[in-house]
């Protein structure tokens, strides 16, 4: 019996369809743990992957103010379920927390106590993404901006570990790097307590480089929302637009060209192979080998020279639009590319083994483990997920566009530590390779965008009836997904992104304890943690 069936035989008339994914609809907040620790253990729920809050008091209508959405996943059957709660808020109702069932839980519940007022009991009601001298909860429809001029600001502090014999006291040390560090990929603070030179406790800051992108694309019609989109991630600038643009196509059901699906897919891994080389150029520097990040670089700069040749930025920027593509593919650009996937694929393998040569590089990126349960637990996604030896891919499992129809393997690691890190990267460098070729050898004729639609849709009269939607994509740090509801206005109602560092952030700080203080550097640059779609 399919797993649809036996939610059905289950929760009965509760179950039905919404934003495209199975929903379960739950009436009272009363059943809500119970239910979510049902589906974990008796339907095989491992995975959550995000909790979504909507503030609904400007819907004609809506019955309930607040929507809460829990998106899971089956992880064996590949089996999405969204799980949702409609209630009101007026008694500042505490819900139940499902940090205890699922650990990411935790920042998910923070983020939306802090955007809507939504509490999940004391643990949740402590900002993580906006300055706290904020007053009101930014996401909900009536919030009008406040600062709390008397708030002063503290530094953090680690409590008393009652773990420690109170001969160790003394030896304890308070450090902190940030907010502003060479080796971030945005602004962050990391707290740590050490004894010598060991990480006994560790904590995170973020938040420090938010720019209300979620609230922004309220205001913005949806042709808009793509160059804001791109800078969630800024060196797969190319990746990013293509999830959103995927999303609302899917919203409002445009099949754009084959041709547009197949470059699509050459921008996407071309901007994995960029975005990869990046994260092995940081770590290869943490350790000295600047030999090796000069190799790095020079992936980098082909691929920045072939998205240039397209229309003239490095990164990829501006090269998709709701309907298809804004480009025609210059001439001679196919065959310039299949000409550097060679040079790529050489450089590459000879990163592999200038590296390997080295006799302490394994030594030094021995740290940092992640095991598979604890991977899954804090709902880490892509290459760090993969490198617990996860064998999950969006492409393999859900795929889109043509990727059922190319060849290709999913690199997997033992140890989960920042040496499986770093295979699985090089890997999947060379397996974006192969699929370039593929889709280039193959490339369908004809348009590259829908032209009866694509003056519509990027217009201000472009409407989507009222509906959501979740769409993802395979990006390059893992699971980029987006959630849409449309009001049937040509403004989103409300966006949410599923971005794959959130996640990671989250579990790297866990991983960090028994780690020594010199090597949090490079752990830190193989878990490829960006800052900007973290604080989104």
């Amino acid at each position: 019996m399919s797993i649809r069936n036996e939610l059905s035989l289950t929760f009965n008339e509760g179950l039905c369809e919404r934003s495209g994914v199975t929903t379960l609809i739950l009436d009272e907040s009363k059943d809500l743990k119970s239910t979510l620790k049902k589906l974990k253990e008796t339907f095989g729920f491992i995975m959550l992957l995000d909790i979504i809050a909507i503030d609904n008091s400007k819907k004609e209508n809506a019955t309930k103010r607040f929507q809460l959405s829990y998106f899971l996943l089956n992880m064996e059957e590949h089996f999405r379920l969204q799980v949702i709660l409609n209630f009101d808020n007026d008694r500042q109702e505490i819900l139940p927390s499902a940090s205890d069932i699922w650990t990411n839980a935790h920042w998910c519940e923070r983020e939306i106590w802090e955007m809507f007022g939504i509490s999940f009991g004391p643990d949740s009601e402590h900002r993580l993404l906006t300055p706290k001298e904020i007053i009101g909860f930014p996401l909900r429809k009536d919030f009008q901006l406040e600062i709390d001029e008397d708030y002063k600001s503290r530094e953090f502090s680690f409590s008393k570990n009652l773990s420690l014999p109170k001969y160790k006291e003394n030896l304890l040390e308070t450090i902190s790097i940030g907010p502003i560090h060479p080796e971030f990929k945005g602004s962050m603070k990391m707290n740590f307590e050490v004894e010598g030179d060991f990480i006994l406790r560790s904590n995170f800051e973020v938040g420090y480089l938010h720019r209300g992108i979620e609230k922004t694309c309220e205001q913005r019609i949806y042709a808009q929302i793509p160059s804001l989109i791109e800078k969630l991630n800024f060196f797969s600038s190319a990746a990013n637009s293509v999830g959103w643009c995927k999303a609302v196509e899917e919203l409002s059901q445009i099949d754009i060209p084959d041709k547009a699906k197949a470059i699509r897919m050459v921008l996407c891994e071309f901007a994995r192979v960029s975005d990869h080389a990046q994260c092995l150029a940081s770590m290869v520097k943490s350790t000295g080998i600047f030999e090796g990040v000069q190799i790095c670089r020079k992936i980098s700069n082909k691929v920045a020279n072939l998205f240039s040749a397209l229309n003239g930025s490095t990164k990829g920027s501006y090269l998709n639009s709701i309907g298809g593509l804004n480009f025609e593919l210059p001439v001679g650009w196919i065959n310039d590319c299949l000409d550097e996937l060679k040079s790529i694929l050489s450089l590459s393998n000879e990163l592999s083994m200038h590296l390997n040569r080295a006799d302490f590089w394994k030594e030094r990126l021995q740290t940092a483990p992640l095991n598979a349960y604890e991977a899954i637990d804090l709902g880490v996604s892509g290459p760090n997920l993969r490198s617990c030896g996860v064998n999950y891919d969006i492409r393999k499992v859900s795929p889109y566009y043509f990727y059922e129809d190319v060849d290709f393997d999913i690199p997997l690691g033992i140890n989960g530590d920042s040496y499986d890190r770093f295979l699985v990267r090089v890997e999947e460098i060379r397996q974006s390779l192969r699929i370039i070729s593929q889709v280039l050898d193959s490339l369908p004729a004809g348009q590259v965008r829908v032209d009866k639609e694509y003056l519509q849709c990027n217009t201000l009269n472009f409407k989507v009836q009222e509906k959501s939607i979740y769409s993802m994509i395979e990006a390059v740090n893992g699971e980029l997904g987006f959630y849409i509801e449309s009001d049937g206005s040509n403004c989103p109602y409300r966006v949410k992104i599923k971005a794959p560092s959130f996640s990671s952030a989250q579990a790297f700080s866990r991983m960090l304890p028994g780690t020594r203080l010199e090597d949090c550097m490079v752990s830190l640059s193989s878990m490829n943690i960006v800052l900007g779609e973290l604080d989104r």
